[in-house]
């Protein structure tokens, strides 16, 4: 058993055990509320076994519509409050999250879980404890009236809770990595491909890397080089393997793909902000600390130097 203790490590580990499934792999996802953008954080719906529990405002009957219709089989449980995401190969998270972009987008509540490994929870209990029902059309017309009544005045939005630079670096706490690219590359068609199976829409984003550099899941801090210029953070929802069927996209030299699919507002909270002041203390740190040791740097994770370069010019 392991203890996630963050949001973060929460949303990693679902997707790892949702995306990709083998064939002969069952995956179940029993949750209170399936909410606005839960799609983002539900990869490879297909034959993925959905119990919820239909209370208007809290559960999407559009977001539900939408995985049934990427093969996902719903079902409704009433008054069902655990959160257990279930794979028979690869074990399961139980959990406070629900699926919705509030619990695991990057302006999370505090989540907490365990993951624990194949076999050690048995999902038939779980099933003949909610006793699900298998959810209808009529059933999702009936959620979406309810929810369409209304409503009393909402709450106010998610405070931003990221860190600038100089925070972060006393923290110390989420790691990052430099993703400068120099050129336009096309969008490889397995990517597009690749993202429309998982995610059911197009790559937002991507970058053109080698073997390691960066992996899913991890952040990296994307701009155009040497001119340090188109500043932003890039997210890895997932890493293609490209080969030179590829042909608008392969680089024999840069040969893995990171694709973003999601809006960035679905990711996890990025490392820091970006803003002014952090894009002309990167260029010019960037100008001092040498263009080529950037380039050198195959490793793409940025060195204390570089670091201290930029908080200084910050302070500036």
């Amino acid at each position: 058993m392991r203890i996630l203790y963050r949001s973060a490590e929460l949303k990693r580990s679902i997707s790892d055990l949702l995306s990709d499934p083998a064939p002969d792999d069952r995956r179940v996802v029993m949750v209170a509320y399936v909410g606005g953008r839960a799609q983002a954080f539900l990869p490879d719906p297909e034959n993925l076994e959905i119990v919820c529990w239909l209370k208007p405002g809290a559960t999407d009957p559009i977001t539900l519509g939408r995985l049934r219709k990427r093969g996902s089989r719903l079902y409704k449980s009433d008054r069902l409050h655990m959160k257990v995401y279930w794979s028979r190969q690869r074990g399961c998270v139980i959990c406070s999250a629900n699926a919705s972009g509030a619990a695991l987008g990057n302006t999370s509540q505090k989540e907490v879980g365990v993951l624990l490994g194949p076999g050690e929870v048995n999902i038939e209990r779980l099933w003949s404890y909610a006793q699900p029902k298998e959810i209808t059309q009529g059933h999702l017309r009936e959620l979406a009236r309810k929810t369409n009544q209304p409503k009393p005045p909402g709450e106010p939005g998610p405070r931003d809770e990221t860190p600038d630079f100089l925070e972060w670096k006393r923290l110390g706490i989420d790691e990052w990595k430099l993703g400068w690219w120099t050129g336009e590359s096309g969008i490889a068609d397995t990517s597009i491909s690749l993202a429309k199976d998982r995610y059911g829409q197009e790559p937002k984003d991507y970058l053109n890397l080698r073997e390691g550099q960066l992996d899913q899941h991890e952040w990296a801090l994307s701009f155009r080089f040497p001119e340090v210029t188109n500043v932003g953070w890039f997210f890895a929802d997932f890493i293609n393997v490209l080969d030179e069927s590829d042909k608008d996209a392969f680089d024999p030299e840069n040969s893995f793909q990171a694709v973003r699919v999601n809006p960035l507002r679905d990711c996890p909270r990025p490392p820091f902000k970006i803003d002014q002041n952090f894009k002309n203390a990167l260029k010019r740190a960037i100008k001092m600390y040498g263009p080529q040791k950037i380039e050198r740097n195959r490793s793409l994770k940025p060195s204390k130097g570089l670091i201290d370069l930029i908080a200084e010019e910050m302070v500036k």
